[in-house]
């Protein structure tokens, strides 16, 4: 869940005045407390680890029940070490022994060294990188043999491995963490630097620049290769002619077999890429792999990517607007914060950011990934409404201009192997009793769930359209509305703030 750690990380290296220990007595007894709740993080991961190692030693034939609980389990796990990071900061007095050691304060960072900031989330690295080693052994064995069947492929030495996590984690989720230290940092040494026009212009131009250019950054960050040469290759280059979808190159991205995903990147078609894992490769049929091929192109058709940058850009602005009029609004008033509210008011805005992401893009990741989903139904289909089947002598029409029953089955089919293969159960049980367990295991699996929905409501919609095809363009109508209409309210959400705030305070705040 790489949006929900960037946030926490961000708002563990935010300017907050980190409350003294409310258990133990000092600095040293912060540490203690700090070392030992790392160590119980761990000593839960061993568990996990050496339960799926066990069960599959005793019990091969178990290995699907084993994945998915492990799956389970080490989600349960990410949300527990996130806590203990906080007690510990919060409670055992890490973050306000960080600030004491090295701002030469409690109080605040004035004199802190550069990157001083990223000490206080260390906690969370630290039982980061040990998982990571600890969870090898488990993810050795659960990937020896598939689902479907024996791997000839040898899986990662335990120094691949880490460094496997260890570049998606820099990536993913440390680079916009370091880039807004950076930010903190040169605040810090060079105030009179970045009080200046020209760095907030600059600034605000990286952000574009990045987002156009990472995915050159992400292929040698990665380790990505071009797809070699071969049947799969040219299949998959001919389905994308026949979409009429321009890319930079098709990547394979070497995972000895520890992921099975797909995805796309860059906005721009001489700087866009679609990865394919090794291990999706391998253990899905041509046309299944046809078919999430599809899906990542229906990302590219239907504006996903730049409809997302956009409304990044214009939702960061409306909110920072609006903080700005609450702002000046109390000033206005002439109310005064009470000390300790403005203490944590640095992590006000992150909060409310997380919060409006997590509901509102969740909601709307969710509907582009049902869309990509239809159109990944389409790159598979026939010109036949009602077909049974596709053999050898199937047509498919250019651009994916129609969807089938075959089309549907063949996607739903590739999305189900994805998920057992990732330890995701594909379709809903017979209804149980309702149990803490059972409310457990759903709210997880809707956690992980939250930008793509979970695998039985993506299964659901498309069987559905086999019976209602109609739906399916009711369902394109109601998307163009909400992703227009979104656009609109923010566009003039922004100019009604800029009008109340003033657009100079407003672009100087930016």
């Amino acid at each position: 869940m790489p949006i929900l750690l960037v946030f926490a990380l961000t708002a563990a290296c935010l300017p907050v005045k980190w409350p003294a220990p409310v258990v133990g007595n000092g600095r040293e007894s912060a540490i203690r407390f700090t070392a030992a709740a790392v160590a119980l993080s761990l000593l839960a991961a061993f568990w996990l680890r050496t339960w799926v190692v066990r069960t599959l030693v005793r019990n091969p034939s178990r290995k699907l029940e084993v994945a998915q609980g492990y799956a389970r389990v080490r989600r349960l796990l990410f949300f527990v070490n996130l806590a203990v990071v906080v007690v510990c900061v919060l409670v055992f007095g890490w973050g306000w022994s960080v600030r004491e050691l090295l701002g030469g304060s409690a109080e605040d960072w004035h004199g802190a060294p550069p990157f001083a900031e990223l000490a206080v989330p260390l906690p969370y690295f630290l039982i980061l990188a040990g998982a990571w080693l600890i969870y090898y052994d488990a993810e050795r064995i659960l990937h020896q043999t598939t689902v479907f069947g024996p791997v000839n492929r040898a899986f990662w030495s335990r120094t691949g491995y880490f460094l496997h996590h260890l570049r998606q984690f820099l990536l993913l989720v440390l680079l916009p963490v370091l880039l807004f230290v950076t930010q903190q940092s040169l605040a810090r040494v060079a105030p009179e630097t970045t009080s200046t026009t020209w760095y907030r212009v600059g600034s605000l131009a990286l952000i574009p620049v990045l987002v156009l250019f990472l995915p050159l950054l992400i292929k040698p960050l990665l380790g990505l290769k071009p797809l070699p040469a071969g049947p799969t290759r040219d299949h998959l280059t001919a389905l994308a002619q026949r979409l009429q979808f321009r890319c930079s190159d098709l990547l394979l991205w070497p995972t000895h077999g520890a992921s099975a995903n797909a995805m796309i990147v860059g906005l721009l078609p001489h700087v866009r890429y679609v990865i394919f894992t090794d291990r999706l490769l391998d253990e899905l049929t041509p046309a299944e792999v046809d078919a999430v091929l599809g899906h990542e192109v229906g990302h590219a058709k239907h504006g996903h990517i730049w409809f997302y940058a956009v409304f990044f850009v214009l939702s960061i602005a409306v909110l920072g607007g609006l903080l700005l009029l609450v702002g000046q609004q109390l000033d206005a008033m002439g109310f005064e914060l009470p000390p300790w509210v403005a203490d944590w008011l640095p992590l006000v805005p992150v909060l409310l950011t997380a919060t409006y992401l997590f509901v509102v893009f969740g909601y709307l990741s969710r509907r582009c990934e049902r869309q990509a989903d239809v159109y990944g139904c389409r790159a598979v289909s026939c010109a036949n409404p009602r077909c049974s089947g596709h053999d050898a002598t199937t047509v498919y029409p250019a651009r994916a201009s129609s969807l089938c029953p075959t089309g549907i089955r063949t996607f739903i089919r590739a999305l189900t192997r994805v998920g057992e293969i990732n330890g995701v159960a594909a379709s809903s049980r017979a209804r149980a009793p309702v149990s803490v367990r059972g409310l457990m295991k759903g709210f997880l699996s809707w956690l992980k769930a939250w930008q793509h929905a979970t695998m039985p409501q993506r299964v659901a919609f498309l069987l559905s359209l086999i019976d209602e095809p109609q739906r399916e363009r009711r369902f394109q109508r109601n998307m163009l509305v909400l992703r227009w209409g979104l656009i609109l309210a923010l566009v003039l959400a922004l100019v009604a703030l800029g009008e109340a705030v003033s657009w100079h305070e407003f672009l100087a705040a930016l």
